[in-house]
């Protein structure tokens, strides 16, 4: 290139020489008002080419000088930022090793570089929160969410450090701007729900599920979901009956039964609604309605109570019956049934339905003392106190009338969830180890 460039100039000043031999005339050139030169005509054609090369050697020298300090300016650049990211990866390292203080140290050195490096103030307040400084954590996450506002990793962990302070209600509205980004988020759906269900918020917690039934879910995940719903609804009644707004829990109960026609629980609350209201016949009708759908011994039971309430013991003991010959096999009906002659008084016929039942087959310790309390009432002390001694010796509680079917939780009173394992409907009365065969 330097060859090529010197040839031009040489080739230039040979034309220049040639037009200077046959050109000898001289021009007169004015350079200011009054101010004249008589000057050669090859003269000022080499004025002219100088002051052109020399504006040319000008830009093209501003040009080179500011493209010099662009690239100095950008390998400072480059330099800064592969310092602060070597900084930043061996931070990352550290603090995946648990070496909080190495990490804090070398994020915080990226911070200093560059103070809006989001990501080193995120790991710096997970650091913070890892330890326990909570105000510490919400302040580095604060600063990162002034960069970036509207990122959802920032979002949850302003949420996850309102959740560890118990301010419930601050980490909602951060679940509800992450929803505003990303409304079928289900993970989020289902951390609010977790808030709603924590502070008994049965309203808002019934519309979040039904969100969570409009996302997109796997056929299981739907399944499951959608099992969890009149659950949900039950909830929501029994909160309407806790603060007597009947009105609503009859609705409510009833769409949790035509969601799951089964719902043992939700059969019961609703007669306990209608029993508020004063309206004796629709508990009565719920009641028996919901024992013709799920043939429940817990709902017959209940029946029992309310037809003794009512005055009417006979209609009780013609449901047993009928229930018996319909299931006659079903030597639990059979027990109950004795249960009932007994507390009605009727003794004779106790001592008959239970002498009726095959207690190899059928043998706890409640079928022991009912027998012994029967064998007392006859004035038959000594087979009573054997029936006493065998309940005794059965290795289990002598009265645990209530168990979950679906993780074998006793207890003696009724509940239409189990507190163990939070499903609903499956308590049943826990006769002859039930929770344990239907486990099985």
């Amino acid at each position: 290139m330097a060859k090529f460039m010197v040839l031009l100039i040489i080739l230039f000043l040979l034309v220049v020489g040639i037009l200077a031999f046959f050109n000898k005339d001289t021009v007169n050139l004015t350079v200011w008002q009054g101010v004249t030169y008589e000057v050669p005509v090859i003269g000022l054609i080499l004025m002219s080419s100088a002051a052109g090369i020399l504006s040319m050697f000008i830009v093209f020298s501003i040009r080179d000088a500011r493209r010099f300090f662009s690239n100095w300016q950008l390998n400072r650049r480059q330099k800064k930022e592969a310092k602060i990211q070597e900084s930043y990866t061996r931070g990352l390292d550290a603090f995946f090793a648990c070496r909080y203080e190495e990490a804090r140290e070398l994020f915080a050195h990226v911070v200093e570089d560059d103070p809006s490096s989001f990501n080193a103030l995120l790991r710096l307040g997970d650091i913070a929160f890892n330890e326990e400084d909570l105000i510490k954590a919400r302040d580095y996450y604060m600063k990162a969410k002034e960069i970036k506002p509207r990122s959802i990793e920032v979002l949850l962990s302003m949420e996850k450090v309102f959740e560890a302070q118990q301010k419930w209600q601050e980490a909602l509205k951060y679940l509800d701007s992450v929803l505003e980004i990303d409304d079928e988020n289900v993970e989020i759906l289902h951390k609010k729900r977790g808030i709603y269900e924590r502070d008994r918020q049965w309203e808002e917690l019934v519309e979040v599920q039904y969100k969570i039934l409009k996302c997109k879910l796997s056929d299981e995940e739907e399944q499951e979901e959608q099992k969890k719903l009149p659950g949900y609804k039950y909830e929501l009644g029994c909160h309407y009956l806790e603060t007597n707004n009947t009105e609503k829990a009859v609705k409510t109960l009833k769409s949790a039964i035509k969601t799951d026609k089964d719902f043992t629980s939700a059969y019961i609350a609703l007669a306990e609604a209608y029993l508020k209201e004063g309206n004796t016949d629709e508990a009565q009708e719920i009641l028996l309605k919901g024992y013709e759908t799920s043939t429940s011994l817990v709902l017959l039971v209940r029946l029992e109570d309310f037809f003794i309430a009512m005055g009417e013991p006979g209609t009780i003991i013609d449901l047993y019956q009928k229930a018996i010959q319909r299931f006659p096999r079903d030597l639990k009906l059979q027990f109950f049934l004795a249960k009932l002659y007994y507390r009605l008084e009727m003794i004779d016929y106790a001592f008959e339905t239970i002498n009726a039942l095959d207690t190899s087959a059928f043998d706890f310790p409640d079928l022991h003392i009912l027998l012994g309390n029967i064998y007392e009432r006859r004035f038959q002390y000594e087979r009573a106190a054997d029936e006493f001694k065998k309940a005794l010796k059965v290795d289990k509680p002598l009265m645990v009338p209530f168990c979950c079917t679906s993780c074998a939780f006793t207890s003696k009173d009724w509940s239409g969830r189990c507190p163990k394992c939070k499903n609903w409907n499956t308590f049943v009365l826990n006769t002859y180890e039930a929770c344990k065969t239907q486990k099985r």
